[in-house]
């Protein structure tokens, strides 16, 4: 379809820009036509050495409805609030830290997902896995850089949730060879950005407490739980983190060994730490998942936090215990985010589809993803996929962004993960925000996150960038 023109505000400069839904179709795994890719693109007409930023979420079965409406040239317009607008009419307003002052941006459907949907059905298992999805998006990528002519240009992968770990795969793949793809490739990459990175699977129980209690400890600070609270959340984010990693950890290693007195002192500095009464830690064995202690720490004002960003909190009563629907932060911000793409695409963008655009799909796609040999559920850690990709790309620059309020992917998993793959750390830069799951929610971590993002872009090859923000 014909592109659409035009300019606004970006990073302080005009800058006039072009909006276009693109269709790619990519070939399955025997060369045939295989799945359409339907994407929406923003570049600058005439600047072919862009850098350009191929973006996409996670699920598996997401949309990038989240990152187009988050970090685009349009967001919904109460990003900013913790109590966003549930009900129509939704509003969307230019972003001016939407960085394309710096660099193109495409952000990808999936197929399955938006518009994007596989030709044939029989033919499922060659996008609806780790490996093939990654090959998919490989193959995606070369076609559009091809038709737009930016076969040279810079290119960054932007992957949020799930979509850190077809990042990271792709990343892997990209150079090819006889025992990956089958044949030696041409997509080069300057950058992986993952955001809410999901890379540590099948951590074991008592490590899953011990990398999760920081963000935990977070979510007390945030909602002022704490017998003593700091004056910075980052501060005691440092302390909950070292209590963790040494005397938590060997705490929940001796299990019913440690002795009495023991037991009480681990249970009075978590509840300094995470704000529970010692005797509710006590009563947990010290032990909280991050489910558990969302309906806990509000539970004397009837109220529950989310895990996807614990600083939404909605009642306790009525919830329906669906994951997702009835989480207080994706049962707040998902009717914007999926409210405002219908319309955007359609009535600003000139899309002409009857077909719905899909914004998560969980039983055509999540439930039938295969996360290698048939399994359904993720194991392992994917960070070893960019550490083969940073061994073999010297000029590769990794950036992780992540919220202290993300109960989901959480801060400690991810140094976790990164300190358990053999990745040199200097070649990689973790960022921290004051958000959740997504932080281009919220005006400040935002802010700081499109700065984070345009030193990436900006940065001269095999240079960290610098250290915009911490």
């Amino acid at each position: 379809m014909p592109g659409i023109h035009r300019e606004a505000v970006f990073g302080g400069l005009d800058v006039k820009y072009e909006a276009r839904v693109d269709e790619i179709v990519v070939p399955d795994s025997s060369g045939e036509p295989g799945a359409r890719y339907v994407c929406t693109s923003y570049t600058v007409p005439g600047a072919s050495e862009r850098p350009v930023i191929f973006a996409f979420n996670g699920g598996p079965g997401s949309s990038s409805v989240w990152l187009h409406l988050g970090i685009g040239p349009r967001r919904v317009a109460d990003a900013d609030l913790l109590r966003p607008r549930m009900a129509p009419p939704f509003g969307l307003a230019d972003n001016p830290d939407c960085v394309l002052d710096s660099a193109d941006l495409v952000f990808i459907d999936p197929p399955g997902t938006g518009f994007s949907r596989v030709l044939d059905e029989e033919r499922q298992a060659d996008f609806y896995g780790v490996v093939p999805d990654a090959i998919a998006t490989m193959r995606f990528i070369t076609q559009w850089s091809r038709r737009h002519g930016r076969e040279n240009s810079p290119k960054f992968l932007l992957g949020e949730s799930y979509g850190a770990i077809r990042a990271a795969t792709v990343a892997k793949l990209s150079a090819g060879g006889p025992t990956t793809t089958g044949r030696l490739e041409s997509l080069a990459l300057n950058g992986v950005i993952l955001m809410g990175p999901g890379l540590q699977f099948g951590n074991g129980a008592n490590l899953a407490h011990v990398t999760t209690l920081p963000s935990l400890a977070a979510t007390a600070w945030y909602h002022d739980r704490l017998p003593g609270r700091p004056a910075d959340v980052r501060e005691h984010v440092e302390a909950a983190t070292r209590f963790a990693e040494e005397d938590y950890l060997t705490a929940l290693f001796a299990g019913f060994r440690l002795d009495r007195r023991r037991r009480e002192a681990v249970a009075a500095r978590l509840h300094e730490l995470i704000g529970l009464a010692p005797g509710v830690i006590a009563e947990h064995d010290l032990r909280l998942t991050p489910q558990r202690f969302a309906s806990l720490l509000l539970r004397d004002q009837g109220e529950q936090v989310g895990l996807y960003d614990s600083r939404y909190r909605l009642p306790l009563a009525g919830a329906g215990g669906d994951p997702v629907a009835d989480d207080p932060a994706m049962g707040q911000y998902v009717p914007s985010f999926a409210g405002a793409i219908d319309g955007y695409l359609r009535e600003e963008l000139g899309v002409e589809r009857d077909d719905d655009y899909r914004t998560i799909e969980f039983a055509r796609v999540n439930f039938r993803w295969d996360y290698g040999d048939g399994a359904r559920l993720p194991a392992g850690n994917y960070a070893a996929d960019l550490a083969v990709a940073l061994r073999r790309n010297r000029d590769l620059r990794v950036l992780l962004c992540v919220g202290m309020y993300d109960l989901v992917t959480t801060l400690g998993e991810t140094n976790y993960a990164l300190s358990q793959a053999p990745i040199d750390p200097e070649r990689v830069s973790v960022r921290t925000y004051e958000s959740g799951h997504m932080p281009y929610l919220g005006r400040e971590s935002r802010e700081r996150l499109a700065a984070d993002l345009r030193a990436v872009v900006k940065a001269p090859a095999g240079e960290e960038p610098p250290c915009v923000s911490q």
